[in-house]
C-alpha cells in the first residue's frame, strides 16, 4: 500500500508537463540547439505554471472547504482544480509562445496537455477518468509523435510504458480507479498528443 501510494505521489500528473518538456528537448536532435539560450527560462515558467500555481490553488481550495484533499478522490473535488490548472498551462504557453516560435513541436506539445486537461475537467463531472493515466498516456504520445518526427526514442518509449504499466497496477492496487478507467485515461492523454502534434 505505502509503495503504490509513493509511486502515485511521484508520479502525479501535475509533473507530467515539465517531465515530458525536459525529454523533449533533451532527447530530440535540433529542438535542444534551437532554443538552447531559453531552456532554463521555459522550464521555469513551466515549473511555476504547472506544479507551483496549481498546487497552491489546490491548498487555496482545500482550505475554504472547496475540496477534501490534494488527491481529489471525489469527482466533485476534480473540475475546478482541473480548470483552474488549465488555466495555468494557458498562462504558461502565452508566457512562452514568442520562443516556442521556433520550436513549434513543443508548442503543439503544451497545446495537447492543455487539451487534455480542460477535457479531463469535463469528464470528471461525470466519471472519474485516471488522471496519473491521462498525464502518462499524453507523455508517450508526445515521445512516439517525436520518435515518429525525429527518431530515437524507441528506448525511452519502451522505459515510459513500463512506469505507465506500474502506475495503472498502483492506481489500482488503491482502488483509486477500476480497469475502465485506467485504461480510458491513458488512450485518451496518447491520442490528444498524438493527434495535435503529428496532425495540426
Amino acid at each position: 500500500m505505502a509503495i503504490s501510494r509513493l509511486i502515485s505521489i511521484i508520479l502525479h500528473p501535475i509533473f507530467i508537463p515539465v517531465i515530458s518538456f525536459y525529454l523533449s528537448i533533451r532527447m530530440v536532435p535540433n529542438l535542444d540547439f534551437t532554443i538552447a539560450n531559453y531552456q532554463n527560462y521555459i522550464l521555469l515558467i513551466l515549473i511555476i505554471c504547472t506544479i507551483i500555481l496549481p498546487l497552491l490553488c489546490m491548498l487555496f481550495l482545500i482550505k475554504f472547504d472547496v475540496i477534501s484533499s490534494l488527491e481529489m478522490t471525489e469527482n466533485q473535488d476534480r473540475p475546478i482544480p482541473l480548470i483552474l490548472t488549465g488555466g495555468c498551462l494557458i498562462l504558461a504557453l502565452k508566457l512562452t509562445e514568442s520562443l516556442l516560435i521556433f520550436a513549434p513541436v513543443l508548442k503543439k506539445e503544451l497545446v495537447g496537455a492543455i487539451i487534455i486537461i480542460l477535457l479531463a475537467s469535463i469528464i470528471s463531472k461525470f466519471w472519474k477518468i485516471s488522471l496519473h493515466m491521462l498525464g502518462l498516456g499524453g507523455l508517450i504520445g508526445v515521445l512516439v509523435s517525436l520518435q515518429y518526427l525525429y527518431g530515437g526514442l524507441n528506448s525511452m518509449i519502451i522505459y515510459f510504458m513500463l512506469i505507465a504499466g506500474i502506475t495503472a497496477m498502483a492506481r489500482i492496487y488503491l482502488k483509486a480507479h477500476n480497469h475502465k478507467q485506467i485504461y480510458a485515461g491513458f488512450i485518451v492523454g496518447f491520442i490528444i498528443e498524438c493527434v495535435i502534434i503529428l496532425l495540426f
